[in-house]
């Protein structure tokens, strides 16, 4: 019995991680930034796409907002599978600090500048 119950908690768990989760989100920064450029501003005109639904948007920016060098997040249209958002930091921040905050987010690309790399590949080309 005690087996059981235990493979159905575990099925329940799973199965609502696999609702909230999703995959493949490109965040992609709009403006073209020269090299350097994004260590001196604060506001990101961002594109998150990827997403499954509006609702689930909303519930991946409102996750973003909960970041303390998050000032403003405003969604400017959101179509349910993209969203385009305005992002404004506190304090400006290098290019590894994006990173992080991307692969802390569960973002799987990003893109700048019409290249787009995975989180992992940004950090094995800071390293280089």
């Amino acid at each position: 019995m005690k087996k059981i119950l235990s493979i159905i908690c575990i099925a329940i768990f799973m199965l609502s991680i696999k609702g909230y989760s999703q995959s493949n989100i490109t965040w992609t920064l709009k403006d073209n930034l020269a090299k350097g450029a994004i260590k001196t501003i604060t506001v990101l005109n961002s594109n998150f796409s990827g997403l499954s639904s509006k609702e689930n948007a909303i519930a991946f920016l409102q996750k973003f907002k909960l970041n303390p060098d998050v000032a403003s997040c405003d969604i400017i249209t959101n179509s349910g599978n993209s969203c385009d958002v305005k992002i404004v930091m506190k304090n400006t921040h290098n290019k590894l600090y994006y990173v992080a905050l991307a692969q802390k987010m569960g973002i799987a690309y990003i893109q700048v500048n019409g290249q787009k790399k995975t989180p992992a590949q940004f950090i094995n080309e800071n390293k280089k």
